[in-house]
């Protein structure tokens, strides 16, 4: 088999998040890897990220979704 078979090892996709700070409303960007099959984050959901905080220091932990969107990886053939 391929190195990149799945043969039921934990495969990653990476999701980049819109997100607007329920407290104060500065709108921004983040990036992170989960596991490929879990669920994706709707537009206008709620969501508590762990270990992430409002980059304006309003403290604010809650965050509503406004985009949602994979990043996904494509193969490029490099040469003539």
């Amino acid at each position: 088999m391929s190195p990149t078979a799945d043969t039921g090892g934990t495969r990653m996709a990476r999701t980049v998040l819109e997100l607007k700070c329920i407290s104060c409303g500065v709108k921004f960007e983040r990036s992170f890897e989960r596991k490929r099959g879990d669920s994706d984050y709707s537009e206008g959901e709620m969501v508590r990220l762990e270990g992430a905080s409002c980059p304006n220091k309003c403290s604010g932990e809650w965050f509503a979704v406004e985009k949602s969107h994979p990043i996904r990886k494509f193969k490029r053939n490099m040469g003539g």
